[in-house]
């Protein structure tokens, strides 16, 4: 889905709207995982991946199955750097994991002249904005530092559009990961981005929720007879957007 230019002049604040209307669209889209999204988008490029890491009780386990996506990144990419506050993981990597282009420290606050020596195709930022309390401060201080040495960005977040938490919320319940500061729209997600300074243009869903036994009979039944299975944006977990720094 692109992002229409009509919808750009309220993401930019150029004009409001207090019920704006925003038409997701009724396109139904593939099943992929945010992985093999991101994977097939920078390969052979040059990428910058920002919160590298992960939790350290699971790293090796997504190593074996092919799931950890530092891995992924530097495995297809030309060249990568990754960057995480988290110094106990980033130790935990070059020490257990066999990768060493990884890096520890803050964006916001420290310096990579390394970021600086070549010229980047990308930018990732995967599952990390809805753990920050500043978003739009943190995107932006990135852009300041380094946008000028990169072209392009992938950022994935959480949605709220989704038919799993709308069986949640008429349970009266939300299930959340206890960091997590947002859940996410097309539309939010933008709007932050655009306040950073970024330009969003494309926007795709991933990481198909579990299927109830009639969805999944039915995916049986299509793929039996030759018929592709794609399914509307809320049966999905996960946004991706992409776009340009500047």
């Amino acid at each position: 889905m692109k992002i229409e230019p009509e919808v750009l002049k309220y993401l930019k604040g150029e004009v409001f709207k207090t019920s704006l209307f925003v038409d997701i669209g009724k396109a139904k889209h593939k099943i992929i995982s945010r992985e093999a999204a991101i994977t097939e988008m920078i390969k052979n490029q040059n990428v910058i991946h920002i919160g590298c890491s992960d939790h350290i009780p699971v790293i090796n386990q997504k190593i074996s199955n092919n799931t950890w996506l530092h891995k992924l990144i530097t495995d297809n990419a030309k060249n990568c750097i990754g960057i995480d506050i988290d110094k106990e993981s980033i130790d935990f990597i070059k020490k257990e994991t066999g990768y060493q282009n990884v890096y520890y420290g803050d964006i916001l606050t420290d310096n990579f002249e390394s970021l600086n020596d070549r010229n980047w195709d990308y930018v990732v930022f995967g599952e990390i904005v809805e753990h920050l309390d500043n978003p739009v401060n943190f995107l932006k201080v990135f852009k300041e530092k380094y946008g000028v040495k990169v072209s392009k960005f992938i950022v994935t977040v959480p949605s709220i559009y989704n038919l799993h938490q709308f069986k949640n919320m008429m349970n009266y319940l939300e299930i959340i990961n206890s960091d997590h500061r947002y859940w996410f729209t097309p539309y939010t997600i933008s709007k932050v981005l655009v306040s950073a300074g970024y330009n969003p243009e494309k926007i795709m869903y991933s990481n198909l929720q579990s299927l109830n036994i009639r969805d999944l009979v039915k995916r049986k039944i299509k793929r039996i007879i030759g018929i592709k299975t794609e399914y509307p944006f809320y049966y999905f977990n996960t946004i991706i957007i992409t776009g340009n720094i500047n």
